[in-house]
């Protein structure tokens, strides 16, 4: 019977211990967690071989940054060419029909299957390229046009008498909107930063 007594006295004196180890096991798993959230699109969110390869080819056909493109895509869609929003955009890009639709009038490109990345990317690079010359190479404007559509972006212009040097973001009147140009900005400064530190490297 002391045996017994001895024997319970030592599992609940164990009982504390247990629990801490548990306690911490879940706060390191949280954490961890925590970090693949806070730092998965740095790391996860990669364009692949055969994306980047059209980004870039894009990039240079349509005269922009290929930093601001894959900016603009990891953006929308985070690489996603199945995305679709739930007002309709469709593809990587994230692109309306309609506007899909009047960009290939516009341009030539075909518009027929948005979710392919062969398809998508040209078209919203030349959108991306349409709206930089439209806004004087303003890459707030532009992105902003991206985002909420060129007439409230003109409307915008006119009635705030924003000129061509505007860069206050935070002055965009659409909380998507101005989330979404500072997402794109802050992606583009990070993977030119990335690209300087790789160049160096080697």
């Amino acid at each position: 019977m002391r045996i017994a007594l001895k024997r319970k006295k030592h599992e609940v004196q164990r009982h504390p211990g247990n629990t801490g180890k548990m306690v911490f096991t879940l706060l390191l798993v949280f954490l961890s967690v925590l970090t693949l959230v806070l730092t998965t699109p740095r790391f996860l969110y990669r364009p692949s071989e055969r994306v980047a390869h059209t980004i870039q080819q894009c990039a240079q056909e349509e005269h922009i940054s290929a930093s601001l493109l894959e900016a603009v895509i990891l953006t929308e869609s985070k690489f996603n060419e199945k995305a679709k929003s739930h007002v309709g955009a469709v593809g990587m890009m994230q692109l309306m029909p309609e506007t899909a639709d009047w960009i290939s009038e516009m341009s030539g490109l075909p518009s027929d299957n948005l979710e392919s990345p062969e398809q998508n990317i040209p078209l919203g690079a030349w959108y991306l390229n349409y709206l930089l010359k439209k806004y004087k190479n303003n890459e707030i404007f532009a992105l902003a046009a991206y985002n909420a559509g060129r007439g409230n972006v003109d409307e915008w212009i006119e009635k705030n008498k924003w000129t061509e040097t505007f860069s206050e973001v935070e002055k965009i009147p659409f909380p998507e909107t101005r989330e979404f140009v500072k997402s794109v900005v802050s992606n583009r400064n990070r993977l030119e930063e990335e690209k300087k530190v790789a160049a160096g490297g080697r």
